[in-house]
């Protein structure tokens, strides 16, 4: 590779990035580049032909992004960026409180984020394929002001996501084939979602504590679920959508939205057109529905009230359907009273017996009902792992401080306790656990506030019924006495951002505390 301004060949591009001068160009030669890559300074980072395929930065560093941006105004153009499989870094391009930069006609693969860009504004990333991350194909957290627009995205767990990042345009962006969805945003505000197209991810867009953004002409279709999922997202303008061959519904307001605007969308071949939860004050209208399995508009709850006008319906199996569950079941006992006062006071024995044999039937489907939604396990236990033999060895390391050894077994008995709720299916033989030990002491004296402290954490895979011996060693300050507590949780992956868990929440399975004497 070389400097472009003054004519200098390195052997590696780190070094051409040290030496070179603010605004100079670094061209890369056709190659394989094992290296990471720290960006200072505002410069220009390119291979020699702007073909993604001639020139591949690997690198197996996982704790490590593979170029790591820290100044304005950098651009970065036509490389192949990838990391092995037996250590894949936490990012392809990170843009870190950066503004002004360029990430344009690259290939990103086998990292966790392809693209992650924090606290940074005013960037460009555009024409990039981002595909084989295992967590997402961009991430912006923080952000603002960017503009994303050209990308592939596919065959990632999750597409792009926008995390408190508001004003950025993502447009005619293709985002499919990813394990959960296409483009997410969480308390993201303002945002522009135009002219992508979403297909075969489990959904195409959720927005989660989103509001007054525009998603508008974008193509949604053949997803798992849902095409666009709106939780406790408000304001929102969606508008000359194409939404079609959804396996669930085209649209799902799900949770506590309002005042959204669904206007002048096509919504074809979805087993719903629209499915509205407890959702109030939404304005649909001017839309097509077309050919949905059951529901052009399925109302969830006989209380939400929207205005629906305007919208036109062809071949839907029901327009409006509205679900009054109890107006249904007190005229069905109405309807269940006369008929059995008409029946006695006329004495018609055959009606009678009718009626008492349904009456049983109703009896015996309410019991498996109650059966099937709150089942009688009396005799299951509060938790997954049991936390057993802990023991201590303190040894003094000098006068203030001593090391601390724990051992323990960690116990996986039960795969499927109360505590454990797992909406993906129950948990395995081979279970991946966090194990953490927190020591806890009240800050100054005995009456004064507890502080607890993250002595350790460590991953580690509990084999089902089978001997799990865990050991670490922690550092304490002497003449203390703590609480030590050990905490084993798992981490439950959310197909979609939740208001309060985000993307994952810690799973509590089991735990032990006991007090441990430094004095």
């Amino acid at each position: 590779m070389n400097s472009s301004e003054a004519n200098n060949s390195f052997s590696s591009i780190q070094d051409a990035i040290d030496f070179s001068q603010a605004n100079d160009s670094i061209v890369i030669y056709d190659g394989i580049y094992s290296e990471v890559l720290i960006i200072d300074k505002p410069l220009e980072l390119r291979s020699s032909s702007l073909n993604p395929n001639d020139v591949i930065i690997v690198s197996d560093e996982a704790s490590t992004p593979i170029i790591h941006v820290i100044s304005n105004n950098v651009e970065i153009t036509g490389l192949t960026i990838t990391g092995k499989d037996e250590g894949q870094p936490v990012s392809g391009v990170f843009l870190d409180n950066v503004e002004n930069s360029l990430i344009n006609n690259n290939k990103i693969s086998n990292t966790q984020d392809g693209i992650l860009v924090n606290r940074s504004s005013g960037n460009y990333i555009q024409n990039n394929v981002l595909s084989s991350n295992t967590v997402h194909g961009i991430y912006l957290v923080n952000s603002n002001d960017n503009d994303l627009i050209e990308n592939r995205i596919h065959d990632n767990e999750r597409g792009l996501y926008l995390k408190n990042s508001s004003r950025n345009v993502v447009e005619q962006n293709e985002a499919y084939d990813n394990l959960y969805y296409g483009i997410a945003l969480l308390d993201s505000d303002t945002n522009n979602i135009t002219n992508n197209r979403l297909f075969l991810n489990e959904f195409g867009l959720s927005l989660t504590g989103a509001n007054y953004n525009l998603i508008r002409d974008n193509y949604v279709c053949d997803n798992e679920q849902h095409g666009f999922l709106l939780w406790e997202a408000t304001s929102n303008n969606l508008k000359g959508n194409f939404l079609a061959r959804n396996e669930d519904s085209g649209v799902y307001l799900k949770l506590f939205c309002s005042n959204n605007i669904v206007v002048e969308n096509c919504i074809s071949s979805n087993l719903n057109g629209i499915s509205i939860g407890e959702s109030s004050n939404n304005f649909i209208m001017n839309n097509t529905f077309s050919s949905n399995e059951n529901y052009a508009i399925f109302h969830l709850l006989a209380g939400d009230e929207n205005i629906i006008k305007g919208n036109t319906f062809q071949d839907n199996s029901s327009e409006n359907k509205k679900i009054v569950f109890w107006q249904q079941i007190v005229l069905f006992i109405l309807a269940f009273a006369i008929t059995a006062l008409i029946a006695y006071y006329f004495k018609i024995s055959w009606l009678k017996k009718g009626l008492f044999g349904l009456g049983i039937l109703i009896i015996v489907s309410l019991i498996l009902l109650i059966a099937w939604y709150f089942p009688f396990e009396s005799d299951l236990p509060a938790n997954n792992v049991y936390v057993e033999n802990l023991e201590f060895n303190a040894s003094p390391i000098n006068e203030t401080h001593s090391s601390v050894a724990l051992s323990m077994n960690l116990n996986y008995l039960y795969k499927n306790s109360f505590s454990h709720s797992n909406e993906h299916g129950e948990m395995t033989d081979q279970l991946p656990v966090i194990v953490q030990v927190i020591s806890s002491t009240h800050a100054n004296g005995p009456n004064s506030d507890t502080r607890e402290v993250l002595e350790s954490e460590e991953e580690i895979v509990l084999e089902y019924l089978g001997e799990n011996p865990y050991e670490c060693t922690i550092d304490l300050e002497s003449g203390k006495e703590y609480s030590l507590a050990v905490h084993v949780q798992m981490i439950e992956e959310l197909p979609y951002p939740h208001p309060y868990y985000g993307e994952m929440r810690w799973e509590f399975l089991g735990g032990h505390r006991e007090r441990l004497d430094l004095r």
